[in-house]
């Protein structure tokens, strides 16, 4: 699992060194977007309770309907697991991520990278994936629904706002 975390985290910062080398037709960079989010955190387990948290994500396109994203989120209010103890977690990830064609009224998003999370319980590295529905918003802004992996015991569910993306 080491090994794959690492090779993911590899090929990431190779796409993060293309996003700033790429640039549009127009010969300019793509501009960044950044998005405020919030959702629940749902670990797992039939008895678990999930946390509310709330989050903020830069990105970047670098080819078509691909993009760089950077995203951390913090507990805004505590789950509970087990025998009622309260659970939080913060995270930290980075994607590649691919979006439907732009200028659509739906698109769908997939993401794949890396996570770092900290909870109560523990704190690990480990693979991240999602996918998602982005609902176009005005001429810059986009709705975003997201379903997230953020390791194979958490999940998380979330609604954001994207601003800025073109």
């Amino acid at each position: 699992m080491k090994n794959l975390v690492m090779m993911t985290a590899a090929a990431l910062l190779v796409l993060a060194a293309q996003a700033h080398a790429q640039t549009t037709r127009t010969g300019e960079y793509a501009p960044l977007y950044y998005a405020l989010k919030g959702g629940f955190m749902q670990p797992d387990g039939k008895n678990n309770d999930s946390a509310l948290n709330i989050g903020g994500m830069l990105g970047q396109p670098f080819h078509r309907n691909v993009a760089w994203e950077a995203e951390l989120t913090l507990t805004l209010s505590d789950g509970e697991v087990g025998n009622n103890r309260d659970w939080d977690i913060t995270t930290l990830a980075g994607y590649a991520v691919f979006r439907g064609p732009q200028g659509e009224k739906l698109s769908l998003k997939g993401k794949v990278g890396i996570s770092y999370w900290d909870s109560s319980n523990d704190e690990d590295f480990s693979l991240s994936t999602g996918i998602g529905l982005g609902i176009r918003a005005g001429k810059s802004g986009i709705v975003d629904l997201e379903f997230t992996e953020i390791d194979d015991q958490v999940d998380f569910i979330s609604v954001g706002y994207i601003f800025n993306y073109r």
